[in-house]
């Protein structure tokens, strides 16, 4: 039962921290969220333990646990090493991908087009997740362990500034021309093209959170200039 009680207060935290329910640099104190779910603060603790390991909460000395800071240069920085990471995977994926493989991608774009990706001006829940699984699946074929694992813990950190950021982005963007030059050109095992592809996708979000996040993220280099110079020191 502790250990349900445990996940169950991990599991809706991170969801929260991701969409950006907590404002960065907020005290999670832990009374306050233990009564919230009526369970006791050791559990509370343990949960908030784990999502330090995430990356998304911060234990800091006399403070307590805080939420993760965000920034202009962070995001910048994750970026681009996002970028690399991603393309090595999505390279060995269309490498050694196979007809199933391709299905399975197929049947995931199929669905993430045919779904609202906002909604009273949030994220759908819906698209969020059918978003996440186009990404997975992309990859899904690259036999690396040890890359899959780094992209996992970049992909959580790139979602938490879209989510946090993207439902209020105005613009003409489409994204579903973007997913569908990526899915084509993987499925033509055109490896070059497509990581291309892939890059300018992540390139776009980053550019569109940079202006969009101003307030968020504080004072940086913003737009493609500032992308392209990062991706050059990495």
């Amino acid at each position: 039962m502790a250990n349900s009680k445990t996940a169950e207060v991990y599991e809706t935290l991170k969801t929260e921290l991701l969409d950006g329910v907590h404002a960065p640099g907020a005290k999670l104190a832990i009374d306050q969220i233990a009564e919230r779910f009526s369970v006791n603060p050791g559990a509370v603790r343990e949960a908030l333990s784990r999502l330090t390991s995430d990356r998304l909460v911060i234990a800091q000395p006399q403070r307590g646990f805080v939420v993760a800071p965000v920034s202009a240069g962070d995001l910048l920085d994750l970026t681009a090493v996002r970028i690399d990471i991603e393309t090595r995977c999505l390279r060995h994926s269309i490498e050694l991908g196979s007809i199933e493989w391709e299905g399975r991608l197929l049947g995931t774009w199929h669905q993430l087009s045919r779904t609202q990706a906002v909604g009273g001006g949030h994220a759908n829940p819906e698209w969020v997740k059918l978003h996440g699984q186009f990404h997975d699946d992309l990859i899904a074929a690259c036999d690396s362990v040890w890359w899959l694992r780094l992209r996992e813990a970049l992909y959580m950190q790139a979602e938490r500034y879209r989510r946090m950021i993207l439902p209020q982005a105005r613009g003409g963007r489409n994204v579903e021309a973007e997913h569908r030059t990526i899915l084509e050109l993987t499925l033509s095992r055109d490896a070059e093209r497509a990581c291309a592809a892939l890059t300018e996708h992540l390139n776009t979000t980053a550019e569109i959170l940079l202006s969009s996040g101003a307030d968020l993220l504080g004072e940086a280099r913003s737009g493609r200039g500032a992308l392209k110079k990062q991706l050059e020191e990495n």
